[in-house]
């Protein structure tokens, strides 16, 4: 018999371990014996019932033979689908802000607006249309019209001048049967509300990033003014018209030990249907880069015990690297294993004022991340490329099918994505602080 690799084990108590399979996403308790004889292969040593669990579970296999094929039939599984996964589109209507914050990823590569075309939405839209055809041609699929998400971004999308695209937007969603959700930092929300609010629109993401003297000193306004008061007003603005809100807090070294003091003024939120608040940790900060990041595992572990001390904050969830295998685990949530983490290694296509296309959120506006017209379809396979199997440094990790090969723009060599260099997180101290945390929430 032959253990898999791609296997975690994770004590939890003087008497029993916590294994997780890294390839399917499943995890058991067992005893500290079981754990020692599985550790040493000593399968002798198991009960039958044991093995026959452990071989059900894909923890062991009877052959080599058998264990590769069941991967190969993982990763060929994951991929059919990826490359087949419903497409996403972003339209940035502008680069511009009316925001200063200390961080900045469009300031970042100085990235200058213009007026927008009058044609652009029309542009945008036949765009669309023309790329869900060739990929339902390339992989013999059709996507339905009402699957269809489109992301509004920028810059800030909602500036008062762009209301006119912002009008058109909306109509067009409608007329094709798009959904649409919008990333905003929440400035125009009351000038904008009877625009936006169609039966079309998913959700709107708004960023708060602390209470208001931390939040007032990151996201500022051009003259220098905070806007927490302005975002506030606006969160309450949507929910009281059942708009979901999706709340965005960027977490670093300079605001993570404020969460609990904004989590009391989100307080009268926690209970509307409509709100849902969740804590982003930031892996690079635009144009401060690494200044102020803390690495993922530190922060998790953090956050986890301020929640101790401040229960209230348990309102609020956590976005991090591995979270959909931990949820897999300890709640109804389907984990599935990918071989492509990023959408930009998949259907993801953005389109901006220039009628510029990009498939990294990173690099929109940044001309080395541009897809050119002309061998389009060339350059999006490249990016497509970027999976697992084809990364060396990813090849053999044993978390590659939680990971997918992490950050395909952060890869981008002289205008080359890499396939050498993996993005690499510490998921071995990441899943055992989550799981740990989340299996002693519940005993």
């Amino acid at each position: 018999m032959i253990k898999i690799k791609e296997i975690q084990f994770i004590s939890i108590n003087d008497k029993e371990t916590i294994i997780v399979n890294l390839i399917n996403g499943l995890a058991d308790i067992i005893d500290k014996d079981t754990e020692k004889n599985l550790k040493n292969n000593q399968f002798t040593s198991l009960d039958d019932s044991v093995i026959h669990c452990l071989k059900d579970r894909k923890y062991i296999f009877s052959t080599k033979e058998e264990y590769d094929i069941y991967l190969n039939n993982i990763y060929y599984t994951a991929s059919f689908y990826e490359e087949r996964e419903i497409p996403n589109f972003l339209f940035i209507p502008s680069y511009d802000c009316n925001l200063n914050c200390t961080y900045c990823y469009q300031k970042a590569y100085k990235i200058q607006s213009f007026d927008i075309s009058e044609d652009i939405v029309e542009s945008f839209f036949d765009y669309i249309q023309s790329k869900i055809k060739d990929l339902e041609k390339r992989y013999k699929t059709h996507y339905e019209a009402n699957d269809i998400i489109i992301t509004l971004m920028g810059g800030e999308p909602l500036l008062s001048r762009n209301k006119y695209i912002i009008k058109e937007f909306v109509k067009k969603c409608q007329l094709y049967g798009y959904k649409y959700d919008i990333v905003t930092n929440g400035i125009t929300i009351k000038e904008y509300i009877d625009i936006i609010n169609t039966p079309s629109l998913k959700s709107i993401q708004i960023t708060l990033d602390g209470d208001k003297k931390i939040h007032d000193s990151r996201r500022i306004s051009k003259n220098k003014i905070g806007t927490f008061d302005i975002i506030m007003d606006s969160i309450q603005l949507l929910v009281l018209h059942k708009v979901n809100v999706q709340l965005r807090i960027n977490v670093d070294k300079d605001n993570i030990d404020n969460l609990p003091l904004l989590a009391e003024q989100l307080h009268d939120f926690f209970d509307n249907p409509h709100f849902y608040a969740y804590i982003f940790l930031l892996e690079h900060e635009g144009c401060m880069e690494y200044k102020n990041v803390i690495p993922d595992y530190i922060a998790l572990k953090k956050i986890y015990d301020l929640q101790k001390q401040h229960m209230l904050l348990k309102k609020i969830d956590i976005a991090y690297v591995g979270k959909e295998l931990v949820d897999g685990i300890f709640s109804n949530e389907t984990y599935y294993p990918t071989t492509r983490k990023c959408s930009s290694s998949k259907n993801q296509y953005i389109f901006d004022l220039y009628k510029n296309v990009f498939k990294c959120w990173w690099g929109i506006g940044n001309d080395v991340y541009k897809i050119n017209k002309e061998n389009e379809e060339l350059v999006d396979s490249l990016w497509k490329k970027r999976q697992t199997l084809n990364i060396n440094q990813c090849r053999l990790c044993n978390y590659r099918y939680l990971c997918g090969g992490g950050c395909v723009g952060r890869n981008m060599h002289n205008k080359t994505i890499s396939c050498q260099k993996g993005e690499c997180h510490n998921f071995k101290e990441i899943l055992e602080i989550a799981i740990k945390e989340e299996y002693n929430d519940r005993i």
